[in-house]
């Protein structure tokens, strides 16, 4: 299993224009073949059990609220695969552009991870 994760800070009064604009960049990943992509809001981001709250990852501003992208592939290759193809796709690039005028991109977190 392989796996993109992001974090995105979010405005409070700009979750549903992002949670719209992510749904359907869910459905073009999958439709690339992304075995699973979903977007979930933060139920907690302190401090917890001796480990440091996910807002050391992601400073939150006032009225910003935590979501947390993760796709999945099989592998790196399957990933690269998908990857080429969303790149490549028109709607994509709109969702793009919409999403920088919702939230701030130089914000946001994003990783891989691989078994």
């Amino acid at each position: 299993m392989y796996v993109e994760m992001y974090l995105y800070p979010v405005l409070e009064e700009n979750k549903e224009k992002f949670l719209k604009i992510n749904i359907e960049a869910e459905r073009i990943y999958k439709e690339y073949g992304a075995i699973e992509s979903e977007t979930y809001t933060a139920a907690s981001t302190k401090p917890e059990y001796g480990c440091a709250g996910m807002e050391s990852a992601v400073e939150l501003h006032e009225n910003e609220i935590l979501m947390l992208e993760i796709n999945r592939y099989h592998n790196k290759e399957h990933q690269s695969q998908v990857l080429e193809k969303v790149d490549k796709d028109v709607q994509i690039n709109l969702l793009y552009n919409q999403m920088t005028k919702v939230i701030d991109m130089n914000r946001t977190v994003r990783g891989e991870f691989g078994k």
